[in-house]
């Protein structure tokens, strides 16, 4: 009997889709957990960040090519990873902030487009200024309540998860079907 390495990438794809669809169901129902654990793993990739930066400081001494600005870079690093495992709030609030100004400048951008293309005599420009409009809406309600950035946040990162899941287990399907074809 010969070994099947089609069965066994397709159980790689299926396991795989499995975990990703899973992971992608608790970040959807439970938003807060999600953020939190973003949170930690944020936390502590600044840590690990700022020993990757700490380690060649110091075993390169004597090297005239060691770079001097890993030192304050890496105990900058460390700290702000403890700082975000010690304030887990602050670092959700970082995480979901950055995404409010993000469509901000989003919309700013847009804006600025439909601006263009009006100048430019497309006929449909609003369409452009009308998403710009909705982008710089949701930006100001996203910036003045966090908190519920984070949970949209979280919502999108499940379903991106469950979509890259479902996405997993068809390749697996499709790439390694259960027949070999005839040579």
């Amino acid at each position: 009997m010969a070994y099947n390495f089609n069965k066994t990438a397709r159980w790689t794809f299926y396991t795989a889709g499995v975990i990703f669809v899973a992971l992608g169901l608790l970040s959807a129902m439970r938003p807060v957990v999600a953020l939190i654990s973003t949170a930690i793993s944020m936390g502590v990739g600044f840590i690990l960040a700022g020993i990757n930066n700490l380690v060649p400081y110091f075993t390169m001494r004597g090297n005239p090519l060691r770079p001097n600005w890993l030192l304050p870079l890496g105990l900058l690093d460390v700290l702000f990873g403890v700082f975000f495992l010690s304030h887990i709030g602050f670092a959700i609030f970082t995480i979901t902030t950055l995404l409010g100004v993000w469509v901000l400048l989003s919309g700013c951008l847009r804006l600025y487009i439909s601006i263009q293309i009006k100048a430019a005599g497309i006929a449909k420009w609003w369409l452009m200024l009308a998403s710009a409009a909705v982008m710089l809406l949701l930006s100001a309600a996203l910036l003045s309540h966090p908190q519920v950035e984070g949970i949209i946040l979280a919502l999108l990162t499940g379903l991106s998860l469950i979509g890259l899941g479902i996405m997993m287990i068809a390749e697996g399907r499709i790439i390694y079907p259960d027949e070999q074809p005839a040579a």
